[in-house]
């Protein structure tokens, strides 16, 4: 970070004033402003999201504050701290750092709004007064952030359950039921369904889409619970996990594809062609095509979003940007101008595009934009997938923001009985 650039600014400027000539040659009556401090704001931002330039997003950190503080020479933005180790799914971890008590205290965190009502609970961070202006946000951006009637997340991204394979009957189906015959009736050699169904937060997740699925979203909250589970809603994921079974095993829920080792390897499968689907959140696609063994076999895949349930009722996961409650002033300006720089829709295009990776093979990212007019842009519009991925989460409803922390393995625990 180049610290003396907004020193130098302020000295020019003292320079040209000094000089130029008062009444009768005098000086300026106004004394030349005092060299002022930068503000420094530090961003750990999500970390889950494709890293298009294979670099731990050094690029993608170097753009975002090079851009930034060309606009806000006043500000010192640190994306992605070196220092930061939090655990972004662990509340009690972020409070600690977003107070400063932590070894790397910073001002706003981007955070899976999953999360909301507990990280509110720790009182670690504070609402924003208002949303950034221009962004056209995806109501369920905004609800996912609303906690207790208070806007304490700005939107980024979203996230939701897709299947993704070649085949036009796969990606048409409306139900579980559909789901899996369509896969049985390929026929092929190859599995037909390789995914990571396992994870404290994956299994929940999933079953809380597939109960919105067949029961509706608005009562999903009611879901996120450990007292009872909805009988018809286990059977179809028992259905689709019976999906992923070979004459080895069942990779899906056995623990193979939850192993930090191959969490790719259902990516790999589907892309040579010895998996017939796959399931996942949109940005998988950015994987898969990484992998697929020419450019020309991407006009074949499909996305469509995942029907786990009697009905096809997409839930939206969303990652929003969160202020820390010790970021006031100063600090609160430079943190409002940066969520506004971070969701306009030029800062989006680059990212979602990947255009901080080498032209040679780039591929965009996939990630959904919280911001529906990144959408209306000429890229993104052009792109095979992103108007499918756009209409398949138009009337997408939010997630739960709260409840599932400390329920999850419970959760977890009790769906996998129910499907082995």
């Amino acid at each position: 970070m180049n610290v003396t650039k907004n020193m130098q600014w302020w000295v020019l400027w003292g320079v040209v004033a000094g000089s130029v000539p008062g009444c009768g040659g005098k000086p300026p009556a106004t004394p030349v402003p005092p060299e002022q401090e930068r503000v420094v704001l530090r961003v750990p931002l999500y970390s889950w999201i494709p890293d298009a330039a294979g670099d731990k997003f050094q690029a993608l950190s170097a753009r975002i504050e090079a851009e930034f503080e060309a606009e806000h020479p006043e500000v010192d933005l640190d994306v992605n701290p070196s220092c930061f180790k939090d655990d972004l799914y662990e509340p009690s971890e972020l409070a600690r750092s977003l107070r400063g008590e932590g070894e790397c205290p910073y001002d706003v965190v981007e955070v899976d709004t999953s999360l909301l009502g507990e990280l509110v609970g720790t009182g670690a961070v504070r609402p924003w007064s208002a949303l950034p202006e221009g962004p056209r946000w995806h109501s369920a951006g905004v609800s996912a952030s609303t906690f207790e009637g208070k806007l304490y997340g700005v939107p980024h991204w979203q996230c939701s359950h897709y299947i993704i394979s070649r085949d036009e009957a796969v990606s048409r189906a409306h139900t579980v039921d559909e789901l899996v015959q369509a896969l049985a009736a390929l026929n092929t050699p190859a599995m037909d369904l390789s995914a990571n169904l396992l994870g404290s937060w994956n299994l929940p997740s999933l079953y809380l889409d597939a109960w919105a699925d067949t029961n509706g979203p608005d009562h999903v909250q009611s879901a996120v619970t450990t007292e009872h589970y909805d009988t018809d809603v286990l059977a179809g994921m028992k259905k689709l996990a019976s999906a992923c079974a070979t004459a080895e095993g069942n990779p899906c829920i056995d623990g193979t594809y939850d192993a930090e080792a191959n969490l790719d390897v259902p990516d790999v499968l589907l892309a040579e062609g010895r998996a017939d689907a796959t399931l996942g959140f949109s940005e998988r696609l950015h994987g898969i095509l990484k992998k697929l063994p020419s450019a020309e076999s991407r006009a074949a895949l499909r996305i469509s979003p995942a029907p786990l349930g009697l009905g096809n009722q997409p839930l939206l996961f969303t990652d929003s940007f969160f202020l820390g409650e010790r970021c006031t002033g100063a600090c609160e300006q430079a943190a409002q101008a940066f969520v506004a720089y971070m969701t306009r829709t030029s800062t989006y295009q680059w990212i979602v595009l990947g255009e901080d990776a080498p032209a040679e093979g780039r591929v965009p990212r996939y990630l959904m934009p919280a911001n529906l007019d990144v959408y209306e842009l000429p890229g993104v519009k052009a792109d095979p997938f992103y108007p499918v991925i756009r209409a398949a989460t138009a009337t997408g409803a939010p997630f739960p923001n709260a409840g599932l922390l400390n329920i999850r393995k419970s959760m977890r625990d009790a769906i996998l009985g129910a499907l082995q």
